[in-house]
């Protein structure tokens, strides 16, 4: 009977001590895990600004047990949206170059051509017309207004009469 105190005693310094271990791991002063190289080999994938569509055709991705491996999958599509993105940033920046230039070269052509427009040819200080409107040779005249005519009827009556 002696040893059932003394089992009671070390299950009870056994709990203590699982106890106590726990509570350092749960506080951080337990150590860390080592980090394990990946099982999988690199990507083989040139820089983002570099990627090709052929690099992807050529592409392999590892499997592992249940699939792909998934880490080479979230990095393989992590640096395909980088290149897409630089490359879109790359044709946007392109194509308001062209639009510049384009608009540009529009209102050089503009001003060449209202030059030539403006230059008279042999000494003729009119601009060269290619078509000519017909019009009336003489103006038609406009409609008088009755209160104009008894105005001037007026001043003339006044001028006379002195």
């Amino acid at each position: 009977m002696w040893h059932d105190s003394y089992v009671l005693v070390v299950l009870a310094l056994a709990a203590l001590a699982i106890l106590g271990g726990v509570v350092m791991v749960a506080t951080g002063r337990g150590g860390e895990m080592q980090d394990f190289p990946p099982d999988v080999p690199p990507l083989d994938l040139p820089a983002a600004g570099q990627l090709a569509a052929v690099d992807f055709v050529a592409l392999q991705l590892p499997v592992s047990l249940v699939g792909y491996h998934t880490q080479t999958v979230d990095e393989t599509l992590h640096r395909a949206a980088g290149a897409i993105s630089a490359r879109d940033t790359r044709i946007a920046v392109l194509e308001q170059r062209v639009t510049e230039l384009l608009a540009h070269r529009l209102h050089a052509r503009q001003e060449a051509h209202a030059g030539r427009a403006g230059a008279a040819p042999h000494g003729d200080p009119r601009p060269r017309v290619e078509h000519r409107p017909e019009g009336p040779e003489v103006p038609p005249e406009l409609p008088r207004d009755e209160s104009e005519d008894t105005e001037e009827t007026e001043k003339a009556g006044a001028e006379e009469s002195r």
